[in-house]
């Protein structure tokens, strides 16, 4: 079994937390890692950056989506925005160069999970304040949470 590069706990710290949208956010925090590891334009980053690092950003950048998601969700805005900003936020001295890569992988996971979500029955991203016991089912089949 392969171990997820982001783990589920950086998502909730107690059940209170163990809500659809963050279960949403560790999933696409998972899928923005396989991205930045196999986009070839990111090499140099991975070499400069290690796992716990990328890792930090993914966690980083999946929960500053939550306010993009909340608001498009209230209609507030026309869909969820992927902001370079964030990205600078979590590295300041970031290149413009590398950060545009950084969010084509973004713009690519997020496509990617949307995808998948689309056949999935949950609805994480309808009904993301409810609770869901989906963490709790990674810790009963072995799958790491930690």
């Amino acid at each position: 079994m392969s171990r997820d590069k982001v783990t589920a706990d950086n998502f909730y710290k107690d059940n209170g937390d163990k809500i659809k949208q963050n279960w949403f956010l560790y999933e696409f925090s998972n899928v923005l890692f396989s991205k930045i590891e196999k986009r070839e334009n990111l090499t140099a980053y991975r070499k400069k950056h290690s796992e716990e690092n990328i890792s930090a950003f993914c966690v980083y950048f999946s929960k500053r989506l939550r306010q993009s998601i909340n608001n498009a969700e209230k209609k507030k805005v026309s869909g969820v925005t992927l902001n370079g900003s964030y990205i600078y936020e979590f590295y300041p001295n970031n290149t413009y160069a590398q950060t545009q890569k950084l969010l084509d992988a973004a713009g690519e996971a997020w496509e990617e999970h949307l995808l998948v979500c689309s056949c999935c029955p949950n609805q994480c991203l309808i009904d993301g304040f409810e609770p869901t016991n989906m963490f709790d089912n990674l810790e009963k089949t072995g799958w790491p949470t930690v």
